[in-house]
C-alpha cells in the first residue's frame, strides 16, 4: 500500500527551539496518515488482482471500475459462463460504472482452456463494449485475458 504526506506550512519563531516546538505542535494537530486508494496501471496488475478466478473451470467476466486517476472504485463479476463462453451484455458491464461515476473500466476474463488467444467472440464483445463505453462517456482501457499462469492484454495487441 502506498502512502502520501504533504506539508506546506510556514511560520515565524524567535528561536530554533521555538520553531521545533511549533513544528511538532502543527504536526500533532494536523497530520493524518491514510492509505492511497489502490490503482491499476498495467495488465500485470490486473492479472494479479484476479487470482480468485484464474483457475476456474468456467469463464468469469469481471469489470474494474476506475476514477480519473485509475484508482479502483470497485470490481464486479458480471457473468459466469460455461467452459468456453460467457454471456456479456453492455447493460450489466456499465450499470455499476454509472452508479460509481467511473471514468473508465477494464474488463478481464479467464480462459479455462488456458489459451491466451482471443476468440472471435472475445473480439466481437470487446468492440461492442468499447462502442457502448463511447456512448456513455466511460473509456474502455483494456480487456485482459487471464489463464492459470499467464495473461494477455488486448490493448497491447492492438485489438482494442
Amino acid at each position: 500500500m502506498e502512502y502520501q504526506i504533504n506539508i506546506n506550512y510556514q511560520f515565524t519563531a524567535e528561536s530554533e527551539a521555538e520553531a521545533n516546538d511549533k513544528a511538532k505542535q502543527y504536526l500533532s494537530d494536523n497530520l493524518t496518515v491514510k492509505p492511497l486508494p489502490e490503482s491499476i496501471l498495467s495488465p500485470l496488475e490486473v492479472a494479479a488482482k484476479c487470482q480468485d478466478f484464474r483457475k476456474k473451470k468456467k469463464e468469469h467476466f469481471c469489470v474494474f471500475f476506475l476514477d480519473t486517476q485509475n484508482h479502483i472504485l470497485g470490481r464486479e463479476t458480471v457473468s459466469i459462463g460455461t467452459l468456453n463462453a460467457s454471456l456479456v451484455h453492455p447493460r450489466e458491464c456499465f450499470r455499476t460504472a454509472i452508479v460509481k461515476t467511473a471514468a473508465s473500466v477494464i474488463f478481464v476474463h479467464n480462459h479455462p482452456s488456458d489459451s491466451l488467444e482471443p476468440s472471435p467472440e472475445d473480439l466481437q464483445v470487446t468492440r461492442r463494449l468499447k462502442d457502448a463505453g463511447k456512448l456513455l462517456g466511460i473509456e474502455v482501457l483494456d480487456n485482459v485475458i487471464v489463464t492459470a499462469e499467464a495473461f494477455v492484454s488486448m490493448k497491447e495487441r492492438n485489438l482494442l
